[in-house]
């Protein structure tokens, strides 16, 4: 393979390892739908950790030179590869996270659109002309880049967030990258950093350690990283926090979990409505930081909706969304027409049934779905309730799967209330045919992306993506990547040839 500072020694040297192979310090990566071993991955150590920031640190003098136009200029060259192997990355993702192969499709489209979006950056405005108060002085607003960016990604997106919507924007404003991608979900990450070293980024430049939660920890802690970009659980994005808050230089980025919902409107376009809650609550399984765990329903149509809505809920299907897995072994696959996959790993079906079994437990909760497991794998149905709203751990913390509360609500002030009364803060759909309710929604919801008449999921790579309270620290990602990795300095001249202070200071 083409030499690249990754995994050691800046050589390129994780292949990709037959299924089954054993091998010391390495983990599997096991398909969701089966429980079988896809492949082998490295397990790094704190020293190959230490190692490759020293890498990446030497590569960001030379690289935060080159020209922007120049450094943006790889990533046209990564959207073509991409396009090139789309196919092979969808059935990757699907392979390796049971995503529907619908979404992997999408999720590919997504990673190329941001990587398109990075090339653009190159030739736009990178910085502000503003004016001084003194007429012999020209004052600018400038951006430099942060340095070493360590990403630490998420499963259930294992090619956008981490690989693109991260490390592309920090790549074109001249910082170097080392990407850590989830155990459950490596193989995606490892094909995207095929793809950067074969579009010729320079060594040590995009850089990738695989390897378990301690992997993240020491890289994360390491004096060397200057920044990180974290997706994942609130808990984890919090330590994160807590070690950037003991240094003197590492600032972060968290986009962390979710209690998001749809707000239902009596005026609302009634199959609009349905068909926004019945895409938020599903796709992948509820495994979006964004799916909507949370219907809250105007009280007038609420019985009519609770009908509407478990009539589809009930035609969801779960399944495999290959119906080969020999992705290693070059076999054909074919893609399934099942509406969602399992659940990520047994972890996550044990939390998922915890949940389920409080509503179970709970005599003011009226169930009119109930969810059953079926094997091999980590396939669970969906769960549909119906209830008040009250202070009960399913009803606000994150659940993360099929797991669905329709809740009444009376007036526009009981919705948002309904809405805000948890700690988390990430996205809300609003339907209604009315500007008035939405614009309160949009004004008194606690949010990072709200979409009227849309459900809570419809992110883009153009736009922000965060939230706030316990979803994010408010550094988004996406477009907004920009801003996180960066510092923004002031440059001022003076054209004088005497020295005048604003402020009318003598």
């Amino acid at each position: 393979m083409k030499n690249g500072s990754n995994y050691y020694e800046g050589k390129f040297q994780t292949e990709r390892l037959p299924k089954g192979t054993a091998l010391a310090g390495t983990f599997e990566n096991i398909n969701p739908c089966t429980g079988e071993t896809i492949g082998n991955f490295p397990k790094s150590t704190s020293t190959e950790v230490h190692h490759v920031c020293d890498i990446a640190k030497k590569a960001f003098g030379p690289w935060s030179r080159l020209s922007r136009v120049k450094r943006a200029e790889y990533l046209l060259k990564v959207a073509t590869i991409i396009e090139r192997r789309k196919e092979e990355l969808a059935q990757a993702i699907s392979l390796e996270t049971g995503k529907n192969y619908n979404e992997s499709i999408a999720e590919v489209n997504e990673a190329l659109h941001m990587a398109q979006y990075a090339f653009s950056l190159g030739r736009m405005p990178h910085g502000e002309a503003v004016a001084s108060e003194i007429s012999e002085k020209d004052s600018y607003m400038l951006r430099k880049p942060k340095g070493l960016v360590a990403i630490i990604s998420p499963w259930n997106f294992p090619l956008a967030i981490g690989a693109f919507w991260c490390a592309a924007p920090a790549l074109v404003e001249g910082n170097t990258v080392i990407l850590k991608p989830s155990e459950d979900a490596p193989l995606a990450s490892q094909i995207a950093t095929e793809i950067y070293h074969e579009a010729g980024i320079p060594d040590g430049v995009f850089n990738l350690l695989h390897g378990w939660g301690e992997t993240g920890d020491w890289l994360a802690r390491s004096e060397k990283v200057d920044h990180i970009c974290f997706t994942g659980s609130a808990e984890v994005g919090q330590h994160i926090r807590r070690v950037c808050a003991d240094s003197w230089h590492k600032t972060c980025s968290c986009e962390m979990g979710s209690k998001s919902a749809v707000i239902v409107f009596d005026d609302a376009n009634f199959d609009l409505a349905v068909s926004a809650s019945i895409a938020s609550s599903f796709k992948l399984s509820g495994q979006r930081c964004v799916s909507a765990s949370r219907l809250i329903v105007h009280r007038d149509i609420y019985d009519e909706f609770c009908d509407s809505f478990l009539s589809y809920a009930k035609q969801v299907e779960a399944g495999p969304p290959l119906t080969d897995i020999r992705f290693m072994d070059g076999g054909e696959m074919t893609p399934n027409d099942y509406h969602m996959g399992p659940l990520i790993n047994s972890q996550q079906h044990h939390r998922v049934q915890k949940y389920n079994q409080m509503v179970r437990e709970d005599r003011e909760a009226t169930i009119i779905l109930d969810a059953f497991s079926k094997t091999p794998g980590y396939f669970i149905s969906p769960m549909v309730y119906k209830t008040e709203w009250r202070d009960v751990p399913y009803l606000k913390e994150e659940v993360f799967g099929p797991h669905v509360a329709i809740i009444p609500f009376d007036t526009i002030d009981d919705a948002i209330r309904i809405y805000n009364d948890t700690d988390y803060g990430l996205a809300v759909g609003v339907v209604t045919e009315d500007f008035k309710k939405a614009r309160i929604c949009r004004d008194n919801c606690d949010y990072g992306m709200c979409y009227w008449n849309g459900g809570s999921i419809a992110a883009e790579s153009h736009l922000a993506f965060g939230g706030v309270k316990k979803s994010g620290n408010g550094y988004p990602s996406a477009a907004r990547t920009v801003q996180a990795v960066t510092h923004e300095v002031s440059w001022t001249v003076n054209h004088a040839k005497f020295l005048e202070f604003p402020q009318g200071m003598k």
